[in-house]
């Protein structure tokens, strides 16, 4: 009895000694599967962290880059900027601004894709030269910037030379060759208060770059601030020149030297504020360009010049000629304007003579300049004469006279040098060649400058039937235009 007793707790002893075997054996199963799934989520967490961190460098770099160059953006210039004012060095740092001229001209005759495929092509170019460590930067546009670290006015000078070199070389796009010029303003040597001090006054560097004829590279000065200031005060009064009846037109007469009578009137803008000496119009005239308001001049000149000109004419036959700007022309409504005032003024069209430069045509795409030879075209169809003013002065003059609706030509007061100068004979070869071609293309010329009784009869002996000038008079306010018309004295010219 004892021993099957002892027997069946034996055999109990082993049954349970495998189940807690089985069970041990399941719970190290489910252990193990637990940890497999722990691994797996580890793995699956350390992924998804790493993407993380790679989303946040990709965004972290858009939100300091520029996305079709990869330059550096404007966020992180100034970022750049502020830490070189803060570090201390023998030296301050140098900000270079470099705009692409007549950058839009490209997006307007090519495209924007060939626009931006140049801009990648620029930017290769700015990587190439630009020492390791600097932060290169696209501003935005055509627009890039440079800081320099410790950098003197001639490192900054000679770097932006050799940038604009290397930007003017040809650019493959396609099968298009573009041509490229750039314009650089330097801050550099003058150590800046904050980045926006510095971009501020590389600003006005790179604007007075742009100002002396593009492809210039300008150092900025502490003057600058001041002419900028100056500037900036001439175009607020400007703005307001109109309503408080600062603006005056004087004229000036155009002489024919057959006869010496007056055969037109050249209409000339006066500026002189309410509290202060009259403005040349050497000076307000391009602040009234840059800043769009000559627009706004130009109809009130152009009217006023009608309201004047319009009892002239009735009673003494003469002409009015109206300077024009390129803004104007580039108003689809111009024509309307111009043939509106005139038949409300009853001034009739072929009294009118509209003057235009040859800069404003040259500085103007091919695209632009058929459609101002257009505009210019319905104008003359309606009996309104053109003159181009500073002829012999350009580029393109005679290019020029053989596509644009161009009726009388305004001879530079540069071919009217006194006889007595050294440069006399080669002066008066240029002027009878000019006449010459002028007649043979039975266009009417204006001889401008004349100063002497001897540059005037000099102008008739070769045949110059028109001339303009301080000899005749000087140009004077609308109510004394009547007595000159009435007393003539210029009858010492015939």
């Amino acid at each position: 009895m004892v021993i099957c007793l002892t027997v069946l707790l034996a055999v109990l002893l082993v049954l349970r000694l495998n189940l807690v075997a089985r069970l041990a054996e399941n719970r190290a199963l489910v252990l193990d599967h637990q940890a497999d799934r722990l691994a797996a989520q580890a793995g699956e967490l350390s992924t998804a962290l790493h993407h993380q961190e790679l989303l946040r460098r990709s965004l972290a770099h858009r939100a300091s880059h520029d996305p079709l160059t990869g330059l550096a953006n404007r966020a992180l210039l100034i970022d750049a900027l502020q830490a070189a004012v803060a570090a201390p060095g023998p030296l301050p740092p140098a900000l270079l601004l470099l705009d692409l001229d007549d950058f839009k001209d490209v997006n307007d005759t090519y495209g924007h894709p060939v626009g931006d495929e140049l801009l990648v092509a620029v930017a290769g170019r700015l990587r190439d030269l630009v020492p390791p460590g600097r932060t290169l930067a696209r501003l935005g546009g055509d627009e890039f910037a440079l800081v320099l670290t410790n950098a003197t006015p001639d490192t900054a000078t000679t770097l932006a030379h050799r940038i604009r070199t290397a930007l003017a070389h040809p650019y493959r796009i396609g099968d298009r060759e573009l041509h490229l010029t750039t314009s650089i303003g330097i801050l550099a040597g003058l150590p800046p208060t904050t980045p926006t001090d510095a971009l501020r006054d590389a600003d006005l560097a790179l604007y007075t770059a742009k100002a002396h004829g593009k492809n210039h590279t300008t150092l900025f000065h502490p003057d600058l601030r001041t002419a900028h200031l100056h500037h900036t005060t001439l175009a607020t009064g400007l703005r307001h020149a109109r309503t408080r009846g600062e603006l005056t037109l004087h004229y000036q007469p155009v002489i024919d030297l057959a006869t010496g009578t007056t055969h037109a009137l050249e209409a000339l803008l006066r500026w002189t504020p309410t509290a202060g000496r009259p403005i040349p119009p050497d000076v307000f005239i391009p602040i009234a360009e840059n800043t769009g308001l000559i627009t706004d001049l130009g109809h009130w000149a152009l009217t006023q010049a009608i309201t004047d000109a319009t009892p002239w004419h009735h009673h003494h036959g003469t002409a009015l000629t109206v300077n024009i700007s390129g803004r104007q022309l580039r108003d689809p409504a111009f024509p309307h304007t111009v043939l509106d005032t005139l038949a409300r003024h009853h001034l009739p069209p072929h009294a009118l003579i509209l003057e235009i430069t040859e800069s404003m045509l040259l500085a103007t795409t091919p695209t632009e300049t058929q459609r101002i030879t257009t505009l210019l075209s319905d104008l003359r169809t309606h009996g309104i004469r053109i003159a181009l003013d500073d002829f012999g002065t350009g580029y393109s003059s005679l290019a020029y006279l053989r596509t644009l609706p161009v009726d009388i030509l305004k001879i530079d007061r540069s071919f009217t040098t006194p006889p007595t100068a050294a440069d006399h004979p080669q002066t008066r070869a240029f002027t009878k060649a000019i006449l010459e071609l002028s007649a043979s293309l039975g266009l009417d010329t204006i001889v401008e400058g004349v100063e002497t009784p001897d540059q005037a009869a000099l102008l008739r002996q070769l045949g110059a039937p028109h001339a303009q000038g301080y000899l005749f008079s000087p140009p004077v306010p609308a109510p004394h235009i009547d007595e000159l018309l009435h007393t003539t004295p210029w009858q010492h010219v015939a």
